[in-house]
């Protein structure tokens, strides 16, 4: 689990805290994931084709993204805090 907040922190460091940012960030990695597993997929079987894992891979990216959110709103929070 501390991986993921140290995961999220760098995401967030690196959008600044501008949760658009992440959350576009979040969805060029579900891009680009769909896309290596649609070449590794044809690579191996010569087709694409759908499987049950597609939807669950979606909701953890959509769930990634949301945590994201989550996270940006603790980077404003602590930032505001040291201007302060």
């Amino acid at each position: 689990m501390n991986k993921l907040k140290q995961a999220m922190w760098v995401l967030v460091e690196a959008s600044n805290g501008n949760p658009l940012l992440s959350v576009g960030t979040v969805m060029l990695f579900y891009v680009m994931f769909n896309t290596l597993l649609a070449v590794v997929e044809k690579l191996i079987f010569g087709d694409r084709f759908e499987h049950l894992l597609d939807p669950i891979i979606s909701l953890l990216f959509m769930a990634i993204a949301g945590y994201s959110v989550w996270w940006c709103a603790i980077f404003n929070r602590e930032t505001r805090q040291r201007r302060s």
